[in-house]
């Protein structure tokens, strides 16, 4: 079930309503038995395999604290098993593959003998939806418990943890902690958590829907077409695909926050203006940050951080960086595409330094024109990195990388964008950030303006909040492409 599909517009009133209307005692088995809903209408089968590794994860989460003798190994089983299943589902098939291209080449340059009568040892594996995020929160979860967290000992709010359908098939990444809390407080009802609710949804919709799935059709021909492409075609693609998955994954976080709210509960945010990073340390502060956080916490910590030697520490960078890049995708490209961000976090770094020790760099860094060269700088890192990203095979990454710089005659990719909907509903979105800025900045009690004023008057005026959201509703029809797009992220 898409969030942006139908099914999803009446799926999601249907159980708001059962949810405040029936008896607090039963609202958490609804939303476990709605979440599952949710899940199997992809695939039924797998909502068991869900429902395995969450009961296994509950049976570690409580032998840690029962075995605290042996916890380091149950700890250790409890990786082993959840890494495995992720390993399976996920990078079986890649590895594989990546064995077999091995050993066929080879074969060809020790014995020079034709390869071409062997078959691909790919297995017929669907994955999952969503294993990847499954996987980082069980493992969120055992390792805290040893770490000393309380175990959740009633199984039916650890099922819902793992399986709350608003952040169920890409995230955001939730810590336990922080949602069990909510469960044991019994969420109530209230009006500017609806409001915000409904703000939300609106807000991901218009940026799935009239932002990023109108641009993804623009770079899906570029990208596919990317021999035929010009200096100019070229361009728009690269970056209108860091744009399309801003829009298509923020769209898809701020649809999960706001069905969350609906309900009764905050989920965390996962994006804050990204793009007005000055480097690519704060671009990964800003972008994914339930990811980012899980990353450093889980993975980069553990390693040594940057409390080691500089050399251990640029090394726990790239590790880290190529392992994130490897749970995007189960292909090489990914890997790439970690290692060379990786690369940038690694110099970004050394050039702070460097700069920060420099007399003369030291007294320029204040100057805006040190922050917004530095935010344009990567943004044009983030195009190259999009094209690792995007492209099926690095050969066809090399091709549009070098199409970047060398002119060449085009025109089908420009011609799209400037004759589509893209230039005025881009123009709709700068006007309502600008718009959403002079509101927040209005919030504060101090200022009394127009802007404070209307501010006000509309969230006491329920009328007003119906038409605006009509309104809105009807624009992302009007702007919406003719087939329904499934989320970037539910392949990962």
């Amino acid at each position: 079930m898409l969030f942006n599909s139908f099914t999803y517009m009446l799926f999601l009133p249907a159980v708001v309503v059962l949810y405040w209307v029936m008896p607090n005692r039963f609202r958490t088995t609804l939303l476990l038995v709605a979440s599952y809903l949710f899940y199997m209408n992809w695939k039924p089968a797998y909502g068991l395999l869900i429902f395995a590794l969450t009961l296994v994860n509950y049976a570690i989460g409580l032998s840690l604290e029962k075995f605290a003798a042996k916890k380091k190994a149950i700890l250790i089983g409890g990786l082993i098993f959840n890494l495995g299943c992720l390993c399976f589902f996920k990078y079986a098939n890649f590895l594989l593959e990546s064995l077999f291209s091995s050993l066929k080449g080879l074969s060809v340059l020790v014995s020079h003998a034709p390869a071409d009568s062997w078959t691909s040892p790919a297995l017929k594996i669907i994955l999952p939806l969503g294993i990847s995020f499954f996987t980082f929160e069980f493992i969120h979860y055992i390792v805290d418990v040893y770490r000393g967290s309380a175990a959740v000992k009633n199984f039916r709010d650890f099922a819902l943890f793992a399986a709350f359908f608003p952040s169920q098939i890409a995230g955001p990444i939730k810590r336990f902690q922080d949602f069990t809390h909510q469960l044991l407080e019994k969420p109530v009802f209230r009006g500017e958590n609806f409001r915000e609710g409904l703000f939300l949804i609106l807000q991901g919709l218009f940026k799935k829907i009239v932002l990023g799935d109108n641009m993804g059709y623009v770079v899906n021909t570029g990208f596919n077409h990317a021999s035929r492409m010009g200096l100019v075609d070229t361009w728009i693609a690269v970056a209108g695909f860091t744009f399309q998955i801003f829009f298509d994954f923020s769209g898809y976080t701020d649809i999960g926050r706001g069905s969350a709210l609906l309900l009764g509960y905050k989920v965390p945010e996962n994006f804050n203006w990204p793009f007005l990073a000055a480097n690519l340390t704060d671009f990964w502060r800003r972008w994914h940050i339930s990811l980012s956080t899980w990353l450093r916490d889980y993975l980069f910590i553990p390693l040594g951080g940057s409390r080691v030697s500089a050399q251990r520490a640029r090394f726990n960078t790239m590790l880290t960086m190529v392992l994130g890049g490897l749970w995007h995708g189960a292909a090489w490209h990914y890997v790439i595409w970690g290692a060379f961000h990786g690369t940038g976090l690694v110099l970004s770094k050394e050039w702070t330094d460097f700069a920060s020790r420099h007399p003369v760099l030291s007294k320029l860094r204040p100057h805006p024109i040190w922050h917004w060269s530095g935010v344009a700088l990567t943004m044009l890192f983030l195009f190259m990195a999009g094209i690792l990203f995007r492209a099926e095979t690095i050969p066809q990454a090399l091709t549009i990388a070098h199409k970047l710089v060398v002119p060449a005659a085009g025109g089908e990719v420009t011609t799209m964008f400037l004759n589509s909907t893209l230039p005025v509903s881009l123009s709709l979105y700068l006007l309502y950030l600008a718009a959403k800025t002079l509101i927040e900045r209005a919030r504060q009690p101090q200022i009394h303006t127009a802007v404070s004023l209307a501010r006000r008057y509309f969230e006491n005026s329920i009328g007003t909040q119906v038409v605006v959201y009509t309104g809105v509703a009807f624009v992302i029809l009007g702007f919406a492409p003719l087939h329904v797009a499934p989320f970037i992220y539910f392949q990962f």
